[in-house]
């Protein structure tokens, strides 16, 4: 092993070790041959970082060409890529209430007939009572129109929660499909930095197995409860913190250690330090936990009462299920309250 005498980054070879030290910018700040860079330098489009101005404006002219690339139809927000844009339509509001609106409008057109229908056979017995040449049949058909208006009528309410279940079921299958795509980026290995000082500092006493599926299936099935669920994001990040996050004397397991790039850190089963950029392997531990169908589950049982839903708990709710359910991509709320509450 080759370490690094100015970071104490460790190194397979000696060629590695002389490129980082030659190259890695955060290295030559530490060996005095870079000013730090102070300024965070972001595309105004679509938010990526770069280390200079110069890097920053080569990147801007490629970017703008492709402003327009990956606009949402529904709220005209830009993305950066187009999987940032299917993750994005997984959760926009504007998108979910316009097919809700087309729907309501699709009903109310068909009720609107059914009355009109209603009006012309009223008219028609209104004039064959007048020659008393009224038939059993025409009376049979107008009563038949009549509970069919009122049965439908009754059922509109209940048939629109049906359809936006429907839809987001159908939510749901997307983003199963997008969470595979995403796991096996998740995947990938991250560098594990052995800075002695820095992880005494850290002072994390135990270690945390990511593969441990077992436990955190557990844990959210006997742990979560509709006050995380209702808080959404921060909500999730409060069950973790709570239940998973601190060992049995209630110290931190997993702490932020750079809260503006969402960088946290772990002590491993082998007992080295390793990073969780963006949370992400903890992201993807609670998805594969069942997270998503067990606060679904929760907040079916809070707003319903009898088989009958209740409005105004269910638009409380609504909100916060959908952050949840799309986790993997819009996770900014979560991820905040993760590195405000583990934050060294």
């Amino acid at each position: 092993m080759n370490n690094c005498e100015h970071c104490n980054t460790i190194f397979k070879t000696e060629a590695a070790l002389n490129n980082h030290k030659n190259k890695a910018k955060y290295c030559l700040v530490i060996q005095g041959k870079i000013e730090p860079v102070e300024e965070i330098l972001k595309c105004n489009i679509c938010e990526k970082k770069l280390s200079t101005k110069q890097n920053l404006e080569a990147h801007k002219k490629k970017c703008i060409g492709k402003k327009d690339q990956f606009k949402c139809e529904f709220c005209n927000k830009i993305l950066s890529t187009k999987r940032n844009l299917e993750s994005h339509l997984i959760c926009c509001l504007e998108k979910k209430d316009k097919v809700l609106k087309e729907l309501q409008e699709k009903e109310l057109k068909e009720l609107n007939k059914l009355k009109e229908l209603i009006e012309i056979k009223d008219k028609e017995i209104k004039e064959l009572l007048k020659l008393n040449k009224v038939k059993d049949k025409d009376l049979i058909e107008k009563d038949k129109i009549i509970i069919k208006l009122n049965t439908q009528n009754e059922n509109c309410k209940e048939y629109f929660e049906k359809q936006e279940e429907n839809y987001k079921e159908q939510l749901s299958d997307l983003q199963n499909k997008l969470d595979k795509i995403a796991n096996k980026a998740i995947d990938r290995p991250t560098t594990v930095v052995s800075n002695t000082t820095t992880n005494n500092n850290l002072n994390i006493m135990s270690s945390i197995d990511f593969n441990d599926l077992e436990n955190i299936k557990y844990l959210i099935e006997n742990k979560l409860n509709v006050n995380h669920v209702v808080d959404g994001q921060k909500g999730i990040a409060q069950f973790l913190v709570d239940s998973f996050l601190k060992d049995e004397e209630g110290n931190l397991l997993y702490k932020c250690t750079d809260p503006s790039r969402s960088i946290f850190k772990y002590k491993n089963s082998e007992g080295e330090i390793n990073k969780d950029i963006e949370a992400k392997k903890l992201i993807s531990l609670i998805v594969d936990g069942g997270i998503k169908g067990k606060s679904v589950e929760i907040a079916r049982e809070w707003y319903t009462d009898e088989g009958v839903i209740d409005l105004e708990k269910y638009k409380i709710m609504d909100s916060p299920q959908q952050l949840i359910l799309s986790i993997e991509g819009e996770n900014s709320g979560f991820r905040r309250e993760l590195s405000s509450m583990t934050a060294v």
